[in-house]
């Protein structure tokens, strides 16, 4: 294995925390240390010097070229000024690896441009953490693109908040209103439950999941997204929406009912349909047999190819520090055999 220089960008965060951790059990000690405001070389004392991206491409490629290594700088960030960096490392020959969806759930034109650098600087581009933290969802799927798979469909659950709740609404056990109360008690949701139920989030992944699949012309604002925030509560504040959502709670329980009548689950889901060219995320009613009726609260991608007729599945912990950041350095030790 070629060895590798590495900058962890985001260090002081939870994914950072536990990519630090994780590469120290292995022995891979990082090259720099970047946060917000400053970063830390290596070759430099170790000392605080103001965040210069510039230097620390400058100062990544001195150090692989000196060692013989690979460059490798990991975003754990979900900063936006961090990504517009991406193109010009990736040009200059850097491998990145990243865990924020932002650039790559963004306008396919971007997308395409960082592919191209990717290509014209022999470096890679690795992502797996932006789809179900650290399961190996995109690298499977690349995998099966890669090697003559028709991929004709991939489906999957991909918030643990909406299943969670899916969960609770089942079989009528508890109400939707009752359902997100007791995930924003229990700490699954964000501070504005909203930001889960609108589905924005798994709309993103269906996004790059989408474009790995080998869709074209996939953008998040010509989707198909089904929002559970209901029409009238979703300019409110947090606090009325939580009071009134119970107003909401009978056309859920009615749905949830006619699809269990007729023997299926209702999921909320994100789907590619290949041969139909479509991307869409919502609530999709699953027949008995289909494997998502298993999942529980893990995410789960279901992939069907020409050779998988029966869907290959990939389950499992979907979120948290230690999974995502293991992701991470999973993708930071591929960079060592391109």
């Amino acid at each position: 294995m070629t060895n590798l220089v590495v900058a962890v960008v985001g260090y002081t965060g939870g994914v950072g925390t536990c990519l630090l951790s994780a590469m120290k059990k292995i022995n891979l000690k990082p090259f720099a240390l970047v946060r917000s405001s400053t970063m830390k070389l290596c070759d430099d004392d170790g000392k605080d010097i103001p965040v210069d991206y510039q230097l620390l491409r400058d100062k990544i490629l001195q150090a692989s070229q000196s060692n013989n290594a690979v460059p490798v700088i990991a975003d754990v960030t979900a900063s936006a000024t961090v990504q517009s960096h991406y193109k010009d490392w990736l040009t200059a020959g850097i491998s990145v690896v990243a865990a924020n969806k932002g650039i790559f759930a963004g306008p396919e034109s971007q997308y395409n441009d960082l592919l191209s650098a990717s290509k014209s600087g022999k470096s890679r581009l690795l992502h797996e953490t932006t789809v179900g933290a650290g399961l190996p969802v995109l690298g499977t799927l690349k995998s099966l693109v890669a090697s003559s798979h028709e991929v004709q469909s991939v489906e999957g659950i991909l918030s643990g908040t909406l299943a969670f709740v899916l969960g609770e609404v089942a079989g009528g056990k508890a109400t939707l209103s009752e359902a997100v109360a007791e995930a924003k008690r229990l700490g699954y949701t964000e501070p504005d439950p909203r930001d889960d139920l609108n589905g924005m989030d798994v709309a993103r992944k269906a996004v790059i999941l989408g474009r790995l699949a080998g869709l074209e012309g996939v953008e998040l604002d010509k989707m198909n997204i089904e929002s559970l925030v209901p029409e009238p509560l979703r300019d409110c504040s947090v606090e009325e929406f939580m009071d009134k959502l119970s107003g909401f709670d009978e056309s859920m329980a009615k749905r949830v009912a006619e699809v269990e009548a007729a023997g299926g689950r209702l999921h909320y889901a994100a789907k590619v349909d290949v041969a139909q060219k479509k991307v869409e995320v919502g609530l999709l009613s699953c027949e008995s047999s289909h494997p998502f009726n298993s999942a529980g609260p893990d995410n789960m991608v279901a992939i069907t190819t020409n050779f998988y007729t029966r869907p290959l599945v990939v389950q499992g912990a979907g979120a948290g520090g230690d999974v995502t950041a293991t992701g991470v350095l999973a993708d930071i030790l591929q960079c060592a055999y391109q």
